[in-house]
């Protein structure tokens, strides 16, 4: 398995023209992630600190990269004790449509295997979770699946998407699979460790996701194996209709 580390040394790709370095590197990740979903308007991002640790960078690199997507447009810094960098309101497809084509059309062939890799794995999680949950998880997992239904915003929903797989995840009681999930999670999403979300596949996640809690709840393990294989497979489509978008625009 690859480590976070790779992006410093692998085919980003530099922005406006400048030299290829770390915090070009992350420039285009960030810009990336903005674009398939992975971070959606006026949501907080992570302190500089987190996701400097996250992504095995300095926070210089950190702090060096946001300047560049600020000065984009593309975040906007605010001061105070309610303060950090979140996501404008600004239009990536407007300011720098190019970056996230050519990062994907990089990164999403090159990870084509491990995408496949993930699908195996939290099917095998979400088999032990149907097999080994308890009443608790059973709670758990129906009162996210609600947060899921309930949510008004993408920023909503990718949180209480956390929140269940986290459920399914605990329910197999297995801490090596926790960290391999954990692992493959943030290979599979830019490094960020944070699943895209959109307003055109949220129903289609949400069809996912019952079909899911209900097989785990139940028992059934066959069944849960496959939906969560299933499931999994819509990171890669939600990239590639990143791709898409970036191509058209």
């Amino acid at each position: 398995m690859e480590s976070n580390s790779e992006w410093e040394d692998g085919e980003s790709i530099a922005l406006l023209g400048e030299p290829r370095t770390k915090a070009t590197s992350l420039t285009d990740r960030l810009i990336t992630a903005i674009a398939v979903g992975e971070y959606s308007p006026g949501e907080r991002l992570p302190p500089e600190r987190d996701l400097a640790a996250s992504l095995g960078v300095s926070r210089a690199t950190v702090r060096q990269a946001l300047q560049h997507v600020t000065e984009l447009g593309l975040i906007e810094i605010r001061r105070g004790r309610a303060g950090g960098a979140f996501v404008a309101s600004a239009s990536w497809e407007d300011v720098a449509p190019e970056v996230a084509r050519r990062t994907l059309e990089i990164e999403i062939p090159r990870l084509l295997d491990l995408y496949d890799y993930r699908c195996m794995v939290e099917g095998m999680i979400a088999r032990a979770a149907a097999e080994r949950r308890t009443a608790d998880d059973i709670t758990g997992l129906e009162k996210a699946l609600e947060e899921f239904r309930a949510a008004t915003s993408m920023t909503e929903a990718r949180n209480a998407d956390r929140r269940l797989h986290g459920l399914v995840t605990a329910a197999a009681r297995n801490p090596h699979l926790t960290s391999l999930s954990a692992h493959l999670t943030a290979a599979a999403t830019l490094g960020f460790g944070v699943e895209p979300y959109t307003q055109d596949f949220y129903d289609e996640a949400l069809v996912q996701h019952t079909e899911l809690v209900g097989h785990v709840v139940r028992g059934e393990a066959d069944a849960s194996n496959r939906s969560a294989s299933a499931h999994f497979g819509l990171t890669l489509e939600t990239m590639r209709a990143g791709l898409q978008r970036a191509r058209s625009a």
